[in-house]
This record gives C-alpha cells, sequence and structure tokens, in this order.
C-alpha cells in the first residue's frame, strides 16, 4: 500500500493531508493511497530515523521546517535540482534507501507566474526575507530566471548559494524590488503576531508573496498590502507543490495513471 506523510515539528494543523486526498480524487490508487502528518524533533543525522522508515513500509515524504536541509544532507541521491538547492522537501523509497527532490522552486515560481495576468516584472529584482531550506529553493527559482536575490535574514549562513545576506534594517537602502518574499517562519505557529521588520517601500506595480498560509491574513500580508503590493499567500505554492511531488512519487513508484 503506497504510503506518504509530511515530516514536520509540532504545530498548527497542516493542509497537506486535504491537498494530497484532492489530488488523489478519482485516482485508481484512491483507496489505498495513504497520507500522514508525523510530528519528529529536529535532529541532525536522520540515517537511523529514514531507515526504520523504509522497513516499516513508507513511499515518500514531504518536509517542511526546520527539517529540510538536514534530511538534504543525509541523503546523497538528489535531483539535479535539490543538489543544487542544497535543500529537499521532497524524498521518495527507492531499492537502495532514499532519493530526494525539491518541488518548492517550481511550486514557487509556477503559482506566482499563474496569477500574473498581463504582468511582467519591470526591475527583475527580488527581495527575499530569511534563508532556510525554502528560502534556498524561492532563490534558486527566482536567479535562475534572472532575478537579482536581495536576502534578508536575522543570522546569516555560511553558505546560502553564494549570495550576500543583509539584515533587515537594511531593506532601507536595497533597490526596488517586483516582489518581496517572505521564507521566514514570521506569521506562522509561536510567530503567528510577528513579520519581518523590513522597510517596505511603495509597491504599487508589485508583489509580495508569503509562504505562509492560514484562515487569516498574517501581519507581513498587511503591511504588504498598506505598501501597495499584491499579495499572494502560501496556499498556491503549497497546492503546486503537492502536485509536483506527487508526479515525482508516482514516476519514482512506476505509477502511470497520475
Amino acid at each position: 500500500m503506497p504510503r506518504f506523510g509530511l515530516l514536520r515539528v509540532e504545530g498548527p494543523p497542516s493542509r497537506s493531508p486535504e491537498l494530497y486526498r484532492a489530488l488523489w480524487r478519482g485516482h485508481s490508487l484512491e483507496q489505498e493511497l495513504t497520507y500522514e502528518v508525523l510530528e519528529v524533533a529536529p535532529r541532525s543525522d536522520w540515517g537511523p530515523w529514514l531507515e526504520q522508515a523504509h522497513g516499516g513500509g513508507w513511499s515518500g515524504f514531504n518536509a517542511t521546517i526546520p527539517h529540510k536541509i538536514d534530511l538534504w544532507r543525509c541523503i546523497p541521491d538528489r535531483s539535479p535540482e535539490a543538489e543544487a538547492i542544497g535543500a529537499t522537501n521532497c524524498i521518495v523509497r527507492t531499492s537502495q534507501g532514499w532519493a530526494c527532490h525539491n518541488t518548492d522552486s517550481d511550486g514557487f515560481w509556477l503559482s506566482w507566474e499563474a496569477e500574473w495576468r498581463g504582468y511582467r516584472p519591470k526591475n527583475n529584482c527580488a527581495w527575499l526575507l530569511g534563508n532556510g531550506g525554502a528560502a534556498r529553493a524561492i532563490a534558486h527559482a527566482l536567479r535562475s530566471r534572472g532575478f537579482e536575490v536581495v536576502v534578508f535574514a536575522r543570522t546569516p549562513r555560511t553558505d546560502f548559494l553564494g549570495l550576500e545576506q543583509h539584515a533587515f534594517e537594511a531593506s532601507a537602502r536595497a533597490p526596488k524590488p517586483d516582489v518581496v518574499v517572505n521564507a521566514t517562519s514570521m506569521g506562522h505557529g509561536s510567530q503567528v503576531a510577528l513579520a519581518p521588520p523590513i522597510v517596505w517601500p511603495a509597491m504599487q506595480g508589485a508583489w509580495a508573496i508569503d509562504a505562509v498560509y492560514g484562515p487569516d491574513p498574517t501581519p507581513f500580508q498587511i503591511q504588504a498590502a498598506q505598501a501597495g503590493a499584491a499579495v499572494l499567500d502560501g496556499m498556491p505554492m503549497l497546492r503546486m507543490q503537492a502536485k509536483k511531488a506527487w508526479e515525482y512519487w508516482a514516476r519514482m513508484l512506476g505509477i502511470t495513471d497520475f
């Protein structure tokens, strides 16, 4: 029985199970496919856990904050995109163990592009807030399409795709962006009342995209709208990421009618 799950830490309810149920509706294996949320503590060595999961018959996993980078480090069988990004949000069972992929990059870009309706970026400049696993994927998506990516974060990482990382207050002197992307955890879970402390420019004709999703606008989304931006929350990205993950799992597992 194909068995999938989400690896995360404890937090608010996840929308992933319902997204996969919707994707699988009407599929020939619909009654056999399962998806569970697994709350797993962070760890630097995922080897023993993954070995146990393989023996337990799991078929694949999604991963979210804060597991994306540590999982990637523990799985040497990587797709070219996962290798380039340095993080994984999607792993699949193989005969030898596990292979990892990254669907955050396409999930971000395709969900944003689907909303353009004639829009075209003017400056090819993006502000990226955060430097975790999701931020790495979003930076890859933007840079591979010709964007200059200006990164703001609380604490710089030693290697973030070779990009310099600035304190949030440096946004006051940054070039005007076509899009500001919140890839931090601010606005989510225990940080629900927080927003990255950037200095907003006038955002008329520009976009703000929040990787966070929920029933109510986050502080980041409210500030972006007040600055004049067109605002997109994290649900379209999550839906597209799930669709791309299912395509990847199905191909790797030999399921043809996906």
